[in-house]
């Protein structure tokens, strides 16, 4: 776990130029929707810039492309388009938070720092310009002002995963597990929060105490408005850890399809077959094929396939 939460909090290079990719091609789709293989500085040459140049004026479109471009390591190159993008987007918070990752990730401490406080002068803080500051502190090895301003940003919303990870990174970081476990333990006094419960829970069942992880599910559970999230991420552990007859029994009862999304009915449904409980991932199927868009529908008949099966062996049985 503390692998995970660290990443987000790694330390960046601050030299001018980027540091090496690790990988010289980006895999992408053509207009035809096939993959194809473009080594790095063609597809910066033919995609990227052309894309910017494209999405020049339209800040939902600028924004998405700055963002994959982004997970690809392209930040240096972006600077000029997210400054545009601070120009001409609406969601002044978005526009700043994405203006100081790509100075951030680009070693530009000074200037990064200077756009996220614009950020909080124009629209206040919020979880992730405070989260962001954080990392541009942590990164100037200002450990203890990284926790404080995480720490914060948790306080302004305690299911703001970044923040959250980051500030949970930091404690271990300072003060080993025990600070892990007392900085999520005060995340969850937190009114709604769910997710550090949930890391809660995950803690317990990696160390083997079933009934602590159950009080810490039943807690969200019981809040008016579950997450879908929440759901996939409970089903996922409990899978994880053996406790397949959970899902079907905490998550069962709480699932709806319109609210909840479909990753959590799938692990619904890996559940129902595991444990052999036919009628409830049936039912369940019923439910989904109601509201289920069609690129799902493959996905239903696999798991009907999987049932049918199922009936057969209770017929030889």
């Amino acid at each position: 776990m503390f692998r995970r939460l660290l990443a987000a909090f790694r330390t960046r290079t601050t030299a001018a130029a980027p540091a090496p990719a690790t990988h010289d091609a980006i895999t992408a789709c053509d207009e035809h929707g096939r993959q194809v293989v473009m080594p790095r500085a063609e597809w910066r040459d033919k995609v990227l810039h052309p894309q910017l140049k494209q999405h020049w004026n339209t800040p939902d479109a600028l924004y998405g492309t700055i963002l994959t471009a982004l997970s690809d390591g392209f930040a240096p190159e972006l600077m000029t388009a997210a400054a545009r993008l601070v120009e001409i987007d609406g969601l002044s918070e978005r526009s700043h938070v994405t203006h100081g990752i790509v100075l951030l990730e680009s070693g530009r401490l000074d200037e990064a720092e200077a756009v996220l406080q614009a950020g909080i002068r124009t629209v206040g803080e919020t979880a992730a310009l405070l989260t962001n500051l954080a990392k541009v502190r942590h990164d100037r090895d200002d450990t203890a002002g990284a926790a404080d301003l995480l720490r914060r940003a948790v306080r302004l919303d305690p299911n703001f995963e970044h923040g959250l990870n980051g500030w949970l990174a930091v404690e271990h970081e300072r003060a080993g597990e025990a600070g892990f476990l007392q900085a999520l333990q005060e995340a969850c006094a937190l009114p709604a929060s769910w997710r550090a419960r949930l890391l809660l829970a995950r803690h317990h069942l990696a160390a083997g105490d079933l009934p602590a992880a159950r009080e810490q599910y039943t807690a969200v559970l019981a809040e008016e408005d579950v997450d879908g999230g929440a759901l996939m991420t409970m089903a996922a552990d409990l899978a994880q850890y053996g406790h397949t007859g959970l899902i079907v029994t905490l998550v069962g009862p709480v699932y709806e399809p319109t609210r909840h999304g479909p990753q959590a009915a799938f692990h619904l449904l890996r559940a129902c077959l595991e444990t052999e409980r036919v009628a409830e991932g049936e039912a369940l199927l019923a439910r989904l094929r109601a509201v289920a868009p069609p690129p799902f529908t493959r996905h239903l008949d696999e798991f009907q396939r999987a049932f049918d099966q199922l009936h057969g062996n209770e017929v030889h049985a």
